[in-house]
């Protein structure tokens, strides 16, 4: 039984075909796409634990428009999504995180094993199975049904947002240092930066209440009380 299903969206076969060896030799299941248009119908077809996504397809659909398209899906929206990209800096990066992925890995220090350390860590945070609901009112958090709740309406978090919002709340009297909010490869400036943006995305949904969230200076983040909200 393979350890999970991947489509991967890649218009360059000789790259597809790499791709496919390293992640079929690793044990996953693979399908692949070469535009937009073709993997999002794939995925939706596939329903897929993960989709290795190129940012840089060519054509009107980039791979940020796929990633937006396949968070707008209700049949998808909960889809792992990891980022292939040939673009370096921290706009690009944030374009990525804002479209829903939750992590990228780059084309130039491409390595086998760091696509699949990649891989598996994303694997391991969207399957995360906790004990129990967590509760700070008016947030409302339920691991095992992957669902977050902010004032009894439903919060659309991409997989790793879910994660780093629910590793924060499960901790109220701990300030969370930012690698331990996401298990990936890389330098920390690197995960630093990965996790600043999802955490700004999280507080733009959070909207009145992102006082939920507070910073920690020099630290990381941590679960913010009702006082955080006048400060």
């Amino acid at each position: 039984m393979p350890e999970a299903r991947i489509v991967i969206v890649e218009d360059e076969p000789q790259v597809r075909a790499m791709v496919a060896d390293v992640l079929q030799t690793a044990g996953f299941e693979t399908a692949e796409a070469a535009d937009g248009l073709a993997g999002i119908r794939l995925v939706k077809e596939v329903r897929p634990d993960l989709v290795l996504l190129d940012v840089g397809l060519p054509g009107g659909l980039t791979g940020t428009a796929v990633c937006r398209e396949l968070r707008a899906a209700p049949e998808v929206a909960d889809v792992a999504i990891v980022a292939l990209t040939g673009q370096v800096g921290d706009r690009y990066e944030e374009e990525m995180f804002a479209a829903g992925a939750d992590d990228y890995v780059r084309k130039a220090s491409f390595r086998p094993s760091l696509l699949v350390s990649r891989i598996r860590a994303v694997l391991r945070r969207t399957r995360q199975d906790a004990a129990g609901v967590v509760e700070h009112p008016p947030l409302r958090i339920d691991p095992g049904r992957r669902e977050a709740e902010l004032a009894g309406e439903t919060l659309n978090l991409t997989p790793t947002e879910f994660d780093i919002l629910y590793r924060i709340a499960s901790n109220p009297d701990r300030a969370m240092a930012r690698r331990d909010l996401l298990d990936r490869g890389g330098g920390a400036a690197a995960v630093d930066r990965t996790v600043d943006v999802h955490v700004l995305s999280i507080r733009r949904k959070l909207g009145e209440h992102q006082w939920l969230i507070a910073t920690v200076w020099g630290v990381g983040y941590r679960l913010g009380v009702a006082q955080d909200a006048e400060a």
